[in-house]
């Protein structure tokens, strides 16, 4: 990936979905960091999800929710790396070790549903998982939607650890061609023009736009091209 790619990508992004407002409300509830323990975060955090599609917290059931995404957190937050640390510096192990904690969370109960006249448990799911995981460690696990997982990946911690391997290498790509520029990996989304978001999440939003949406950015010649056309009076 390039950056002129994840630029244009992000441009898109910001356009087709209105600026992102649902996730920056989030951000601003949560001071930019979730805390498991506050109940007030615990409210952005279900719904910032529900917003996000995760229908699996039904409204009915928030207080299951919470209490069952707290009793995960109180065994697995304190394993996750350091709120401060970052995908592309992390090893396998620890990878693993998120994949772990990403297991234990899609088989937390988000809910009730009817059922043979009975009521049975709605997991969180690899997909709120995923996303609880990013709205805790935003700078380490990026969100997972099931439309970018596709037919490469399943819902198996090992398919998520690949995931985040994959990602890795390409905020390293990212990182590596920033620098060449001078300009530091933490800085690139302030280039971008969203520097509330975290590099994960711009490259999230590059695979919304390219793999869910099927519209990949234009090609470097085009984009010169273009850039000629602008220098003209």
């Amino acid at each position: 990936m390039k950056l002129f790619q994840l630029a244009y990508a992000c441009r898109v992004y910001m356009v087709l979905t209105g600026s992102d407002a649902d996730y920056h409300t989030f951000l601003e509830k949560t001071g930019d960091r979730l805390d498991f323990t506050d109940p007030t975060h615990m409210n952005a955090l279900l719904e910032w999800l529900r917003k996000w599609g995760c229908r699996q917290f039904a409204v009915d059931y928030h207080d299951l929710a919470v209490k069952s995404i707290l009793k995960w957190a109180e065994r697995w937050n304190s394993k996750l790396p350091d709120s401060s640390a970052t995908l592309d510096r992390l090893t396998n192990e620890e990878i693993k070790g998120i994949g772990n904690a990403y297991a234990a969370l899609s088989k937390a109960v988000a809910s009730k549903r009817a059922r043979d006249g009975g009521l049975s448990d709605v997991e969180v799911g690899p997909t709120g998982a995923a996303k609880i995981l990013f709205a805790a460690r935003p700078r380490v696990c990026p969100p997972w939607d099931a439309s970018i997982r596709g037919s490469t990946f399943d819902d198996s911690s090992k398919s998520y650890c690949e995931y985040l391997a994959h990602m890795k290498e390409l905020v390293e790509q990212l990182c590596s061609e920033a620098a060449k520029l001078g300009i530091p990996c933490e800085q690139i989304p302030l280039e971008i023009g969203q520097p509330r978001s975290t590099l994960l999440k711009l490259v999230d939003e590059y695979k919304w736009v390219t793999v869910t949406k099927d519209s990949p950015p234009p090609e470097a010649q085009d984009i010169a091209k273009w850039h000629t056309w602008s220098r003209q009076p």
